[in-house]
């Protein structure tokens, strides 16, 4: 891949939202994962590690959308609910400060048209949540290169039939696998 065609919209799958709280002081402060963790885990959370690092000065727009936040705080634990909404917050003013300053991402009613169209073409139809493809069309809507998310049971297991999206479908591993090469650029 290019650089030029690294992707630098990225929406965060629900997923993602809550494996970063769960890994937070491993992704952000270097904290050992404890033993038994998957070999899939490890690799994500590395990762992401490495993506975050790399974000901080190549400056990737992260996207959740208000599906996200509903998902989010549907969360039956009430303390766990507390800091996924945080997390969820301080992802959502972040990206929102792009939202802002974007003048070419679609407006709301244009957005909703992308929804309608994307979901009555049936591409969207091989998940079988409607969540997620609402989701998936949330990241098309505003504008985003990826789609980033460890939900393996319905999304990643269904990514080959969604190729023909304009958007790559990416676990964190794939993401950082594509701009490892470049990494060093933000160094």
């Amino acid at each position: 891949m290019d650089f030029e065609d690294l992707p630098g919209r990225i929406f965060l799958d629900t997923s993602v939202v809550n494996f970063i709280l769960d890994h937070g002081e491993a992704i952000f402060d270097g904290v050992e994962l404890r033993a038994g963790i998957s070999k899939r885990v490890r690799e994500d959370v590395t990762a992401l590690e490495m993506m975050f690092k790399t974000g901080q000065r190549a400056s990737w727009q992260l996207a959740v959308s208000p599906l996200t936040y509903r998902e989010v705080v549907s969360t039956t634990d009430p303390v766990r609910r507390h800091y996924v909404e945080r997390w969820f917050l301080e992802v959502w003013h972040y990206w929102l400060t792009f939202l802002k300053a974007d003048e070419t991402l679609r407006s709301l009613s244009h957005a909703e048209q992308i929804r309608v169209e994307v979901l009555a073409s049936g591409v969207l139809d091989i998940l079988p949540d409607i969540g997620d493809r609402v989701l998936l069309c949330d990241a098309l809507a505003y504008g985003c290169d990826c789609f980033c998310t460890r939900d393996w049971r319905t999304i990643l297991r269904h990514r080959e039939h969604l190729e023909t999206l304009p958007l790559l479908i990416l676990r964190p591993t794939d993401w950082w696998r594509l701009i490892r090469p470049w990494a060093a650029i933000w160094y």
